[in-house]
C-alpha cells in the first residue's frame, strides 16, 4: 500500500510522487521468471513470467520467442470426463 503525504512547498502531484519514490526505495526480493526461453525483456530485473508465454502479445525485445510454437499447446486439450 502506498501512503502519500503532502508538503505545502510542493507544487504538483508529480512532485509528491517523485519525492515519495526517492525517499522510499523499493527492493525487489523474489522473482518468478520463466527460464526455458532466451528472451530479452530489457534491463535487469525484467524477465519473462510464464503467463507472458502464448498470450498473443510479443514480450521479447529480441524476437517472437514467447509466441513461437503456441499452436502445439493449443492442440493438446484435456478430455472432459
Amino acid at each position: 500500500m502506498i501512503n502519500l503525504y503532502y508538503h505545502q512547498n510542493q507544487l504538483s502531484s508529480y512532485e509528491i510522487i517523485d519525492d515519495y519514490y526517492r525517499t522510499y526505495t523499493y527492493h525487489l526480493t523474489n522473482f518468478t521468471c520463466y527460464i526455458h526461453l532466451q528472451c530479452n525483456r530489457g534491463p535487469s530485473p525484467t524477465c519473462l513470467h510464464w503467463t507472458g508465454i502464448c498470450n498473443g502479445q510479443i514480450d521479447c525485445l529480441d524476437g517472437e520467442f514467447d509466441e513461437e510454437h503456441c499452436w502445439q499447446l493449443e492442440i493438446k486439450q484435456c478430455d472432459d470426463k
